[in-house]
């Protein structure tokens, strides 16, 4: 798993706002690709305002960058602004995603990094909507933004 540090352009999504358990967000996720047809300009993803790894509940919005505009379910338009953000591809199943957030932590400890909320989890390769696929081969960039936390050195 690489690290990189990297531009993230901002991106006009379909999105839906979710409170609950990360695990059982992909059950409304596909209302985001009904509410607009389909049409997808890129990888669909998460981005997180919260979440508690103990108890797995957390707050986010189901994202899909399309040039649509959506209808029913609830689904809104926003532009995702632009981020400098600390990048790694995970490659497996998410149950492993943790390890990719450890290691950011890590990175951004030895870098002397701020990381902050939302990050996303960007979905590059994951299941179908009707085959699984081998969990082995998903891939997901997860994204963090970041902020260099400026030294304060006494003279």
């Amino acid at each position: 798993m690489t690290i990189k540090i990297r531009d993230v352009e901002p991106v006009r999504v379909a999105y839906m706002r979710y409170k609950g358990m990360v695990t059982e967000a992909n059950k409304v996720f596909p209302s985001v690709f009904k509410s607009i047809g389909g049409k997808t300009n890129g990888a669909p993803f998460f981005c997180y305002y919260m979440m508690n790894p103990e108890t797995k509940l957390g707050e986010l919005e189901l994202c899909v960058p399309t040039a649509k505009t959506p209808v029913g379910y609830g689904v809104e338009v926003k532009e995702m602004p632009r981020v400098k953000a600390i990048s790694i591809i995970h490659v497996g199943p998410y149950e492993t995603l943790s390890r990719a957030h450890q290691k950011i932590e890590q990175y951004a400890q030895e870098h002397h990094l701020k990381l902050h909320l939302p990050f996303r989890e960007v979905y590059i390769k994951g299941p179908g909507l009707i085959l699984k696929g081998n969990p082995h081969q998903y891939m997901t960039e997860i994204l963090y933004p970041i902020k260099e936390v400026e030294s304060h050195e006494c003279h």
